[in-house]
C-alpha cells in the first residue's frame, strides 16, 4: 500500500526535528540565532526550571519535582513551533507555567542562552 504524501512529510518532519534537538557541547559559541531567540517573548509568570525526559505517565519532573502534566499541554521548542511532550528525549532547561488546578500547561524548551538572558533579567 503506496503512503501518502502528507504522511511521508510529518515522517521527514519529525527526523529533521529529531535531529535539530541534539544538544550543543557547552564549550559552543553562541551563534545568531542563539542570540535572535534570547529576545522571544515569554510570560512574566512563567518559572523557569529544568526538565527531563517525559515518561509518559501522565506526570513531568522539573527540578526534581513531580508535577501533573495537562492533557492539553503544549510544549514549544527553542525556534517556538509546538512539539509533541513525548519527542522531547533530552533533559532541558525550560520555562513553564501551570493552569488552575496546578498541572503543568505550556512549556517552552530554552537553550543556554536564553535561560542565562532569563537568569540575568530576573534577578535584577
Amino acid at each position: 500500500m503506496p503512503l501518502s504524501a502528507s504522511l511521508v512529510a510529518s515522517i521527514v518532519g519529525a527526523v529533521i526535528e529529531t535531529i535539530a534537538q541534539s544538544p550543543q557541547p557547552p564549550d559552543a559559541p553562541i551563534t545568531p540565532y542563539d542570540t535572535y531567540v534570547a529576545r522571544r517573548a515569554l510570560p512574566p509568570e512563567a518559572k523557569v526550571g529544568f526538565m527531563r525526559p517525559i515518561a509518559g505517565n501522565g506526570l513531568i519532573v522539573i527540578d526534581d519535582k513531580n508535577l501533573p502534566l495537562s492533557p492539553v499541554a503544549q510544549f514549544r521548542n527553542q525556534k517556538n513551533l509546538i512539539v509533541m511532550p513525548m519527542t522531547v528525549q533530552r533533559p532541558s532547561n525550560v520555562i513553564y507555567i501551570n493552569n488552575n488546578f496546578g498541572s503543568v500547561h505550556r512549556v517552552w524548551l530554552i537553550g543556554q542562552a536564553e535561560a542565562d538572558a532569563l537568569r540575568k533579567d530576573r534577578s535584577d
